[in-house]
């Protein structure tokens, strides 16, 4: 009888080039649902109040920016990074409550600021494009649209918003969590800039716009 010679297929792995994508992807995934999930509260009042449906729809616009990121060029993977973007980004939103509605002037300014909050980091993620990031990464230097004007426009946006979502809903709550969270946003904003100043292209950028969140002030 002859012999059946059988041929082990050899074991392949995976390459570290489809390991950082996939790595990449499932980043983008589970931002995406982090802001989601953090417009969970609104969206359950969202024909409510305008600000809510205002909130709930800048929660949603975010998660679909989030699913397109690209991968940085470097990043700040460590714990102040975290620590830095996780209030800001993911606590405020959860911890905000849509108690004690204003009425009148009031609540017609929040509405108003939330209104321009949204349209400013919306129009500047726009100008991002792919380059939109959640941690402190260089992702390429953008300084056309509301970049030529504040190096920071989408926190500047997001302090809008919170700001209208204060005055619709200016609660001692709402108003502690706010405070509490404003440095780290400030913390995370030094944080990127000391990892995108080793970037001669990002040196050049902040001679032509100085300011960071307010034109002219800061």
């Amino acid at each position: 009888m002859g012999a059946i010679a059988t041929l082990e297929a050899p074991r392949q792995t995976a390459s570290p080039i489809v390991s950082a994508k996939l790595r990449h992807r499932l980043g983008n995934l589970l931002v995406a649902a982090s802001f989601l999930i953090a417009g969970i509260p609104n969206a359950m009042h969202f024909g409510r109040s305008p600000a809510d449906a205002i909130w709930t729809i800048g929660a949603v616009l975010m998660g679909a920016m989030s699913l397109v990121r690209i991968a940085p060029k470097a990043a700040r993977i460590d714990l102040r990074a975290f620590l830095s973007t996780i209030f800001p980004v993911f606590l405020l939103p959860c911890l905000l409550r849509a108690d004690g509605a204003s009425s009148g002037l009031l609540a017609w300014t929040g509405v108003s600021l939330e209104l321009f909050g949204v349209a400013l980091s919306q129009v500047s993620r726009v100008y991002m494009g792919r380059h939109f990031g959640i941690l402190p990464g260089n992702r390429g230097i953008v300084s056309k649209g509301p970049f030529a004007l504040m190096r920071h426009p989408i926190y500047a946006g997001w302090f809008l918003l919170t700001l209208g979502y204060l005055a619709s809903y200016p609660s001692w709550m709402n108003c502690l969590i706010a405070l509490v969270t404003l440095p780290f946003m400030m913390w995370r904003i030094r944080l990127e800039e000391e990892l995108l100043e080793a970037d001669p292209e990002y040196r050049r950028y902040c001679r032509m716009v100085p300011f960071r969140l307010l034109p002219g002030i800061y």
